[in-house]
This record gives C-alpha cells, sequence and structure tokens, in this order.
C-alpha cells in the first residue's frame, strides 16, 4: 500500500484517486473544500463509493507521502505550489497528470530540482459533477515512459479500472495526444459549438492546419508522427458524436480559464524555437488568449 497525496480533485483527479484506492492505497485529497466520499461511476454502471481523506489547506500537510499526484490543470499550477511545497518530502515522486507536453518544465520552478517528476498522459473523459461525485465514461488510460519510476507508478493501479502503461516511446505518444487536443479544442472554444461545428467544410480547414502544424512541430521535438496521422485524426473528429464536447469547450462554457497554452500556445512557441511556421495556430492563439472568464 503506498501513501499519496492528491491535489486537485477534478473530474480527472477524482477518476484516478477512484482508481488508486479501489487498488488499496491510502489516498489523501489536497482539495477547496472538504468532502466525506468520493463517489465515481462510469456511464451506465452502479457507482463505486469510498471514504475520502481530505484537507483543504497546505499547513495540514505532511511531506512523507510515496507519491504526489499533481492534477490540477495546466495554468493552475502556480496555484498549487504551496501544495508542492508542502507535500513533497525527499523521498517522495511527483506524478504530473495534464494536456500538453510541458509537464516537467511547467512544475519545475516550483519543486526542488531533486524530486523525481513522472509525467503522465491522461485519456480519461470524465465530468465532475460535484464534490467527490464524478462520471467517467468509455476509457480510463494512463501512459507514462517505460522507466523504473514509470512502471512504478503502473503498478499502482494494478486491479483497478484505471489503464496504466508504460511506452517506449513517451514523447511521440505526447504529441499524437497534443495532435488531438489541439485542433478540437481551440474550434470548439472559439465557435462555442461543440464537435458537430467540425462538419463545416470552412471549419474544419482550419483544424487541419492546427493538425499539420502540430504534427511538424512534433516532429522537430523528436515524435515519430506518420504523414497519414493527419488523415487518420480529421476522420476521427467527423465520426465523433456532433454534440461532444471536451474540457477546453466545457471549462470556456463554465466561465473559466482554459488550457489554450499548454494545447496551442505551445505549438507557436516550439514552433518558433525550431524555426518552423505556425501561421494559423498563430492566429487563433491571441484569440485564445484573449478570452475572459
Amino acid at each position: 500500500m503506498a501513501k499519496i497525496i492528491l491535489i486537485g480533485p477534478g473530474a480527472v483527479g477524482l477518476s484516478v484517486g477512484g482508481g488508486l484506492l479501489q487498488a488499496g492505497h491510502a489516498v489523501t485529497f489536497a482539495a477547496r473544500s472538504h468532502f466525506d466520499c468520493l463517489s465515481v461511476t462510469k456511464t451506465g454502471t452502479p457507482a463505486q463509493v469510498w471514504p475520502a481523506q481530505v484537507i483543504i489547506t497546505p499547513a495540514e500537510a505532511t511531506n512523507d507521502a510515496d507519491w504526489v499526484f499533481l492534477c490540477v490543470k495546466s495554468h493552475q499550477v502556480a496555484g498549487a505550489a504551496d501544495w508542492l511545497k508542502a507535500t513533497l518530502g525527499p523521498d517522495t515522486r511527483l506524478a504530473v497528470l495534464q494536456n500538453g507536453v510541458e509537464h516537467a518544465a511547467r512544475v519545475a520552478p516550483w519543486i526542488d530540482a531533486r524530486t523525481t517528476v513522472v509525467p503522465v498522459i491522461v485519456d480519461l473523459p470524465a465530468v465532475r459533477s460535484s464534490a467527490g461525485v464524478v462520471e467517467w465514461h468509455s476509457r480510463a488510460r494512463l501512459t507514462v515512459a517505460d522507466t523504473h519510476d514509470g512502471r512504478d507508478l503502473c503498478a499502482l493501479f494494478a486491479a483497478s479500472f484505471v489503464d496504466a502503461t508504460p511506452t517506449s516511446d513517451y514523447v511521440t505518444e505526447n504529441w499524437k495526444k497534443l495532435c488531438v487536443n489541439a485542433p478540437a479544442g481551440a474550434v470548439m472554444a472559439l465557435t462555442g459549438q461543440p464537435m458537430g461545428v467540425l462538419h463545416r467544410p470552412e471549419v474544419a480547414a482550419i483544424a487541419r492546419a492546427v493538425l499539420e502544424e502540430c504534427v511538424a512541430v512534433g516532429r522537430a521535438e523528436g515524435a515519430r508522427l506518420p504523414d497519414e496521422l493527419i488523415e487518420q485524426q480529421m476522420a476521427r473528429f467527423l465520426a465523433e458524436d456532433t454534440n461532444a464536447t471536451n474540457s477546453m469547450y466545457e471549462d470556456w462554457r463554465a466561465g473559466l480559464e482554459t488550457e489554450w497554452d499548454a494545447r496551442n500556445g505551445v505549438i507557436v512557441r516550439k514552433g518558433r524555437q525550431h524555426g518552423i511556421a505556425t501561421p494559423v495556430s498563430g492566429i487563433l492563439v491571441p484569440l485564445l488568449a484573449a478570452q475572459r472568464p
């Protein structure tokens, strides 16, 4: 049994926390407010419920956990700095579960340089309906690099509903996920419409251009992204339920800040580093940045 502190019990954090509890670990949730129980439901099945250990201030935390799971969104890391300071001991490993491709760099300013950081790719569609209550559907996947620490993280989820898997090519898998997130999230957040908007040819052309730029920059970063990925991903977008959404759209609809920088700003930023033109992303990013919660 591992001792784990999970920072950020939103949709992903609650779902992952449920997997850890199901696997028999001692999980403490670092949250803004108390909740007594964690209720995790896979769509169409009965809820699984566990008692929840919750702390709401860093002063309540200890720094003797085996793992800290950081599940806040990419733009919320600075706001979690006090939690990181309070919970990361000399032997604690930090798992960063976020969108984008800059997991380690994003937390670096707020942690000791000696802390072991394990970036985690999350593919877990879920909706948090209230404190401690979450519903997920279709899949619950985590992907990490095939390292000693990555394999240890995967072992935490043995016998749970979360499928945690190591990969020998983490860079490629991370950029593949960004190729999913960057085009659709930006288009939906800017149009205020769900996936069906991509059936408009002129909108699909914008999504395709973002995808092409993401592939070009990802290749420069070392990802192995084949030419056919672009057509395959566009086909997947068009095959989605027209009412489907994603977390970026849902944040926009709720009046919250979106993850525009981790999903789209990074394409422009890293494109400049590699001398790769990203004209469409270069137009969309300032528009996304100008949106106000």
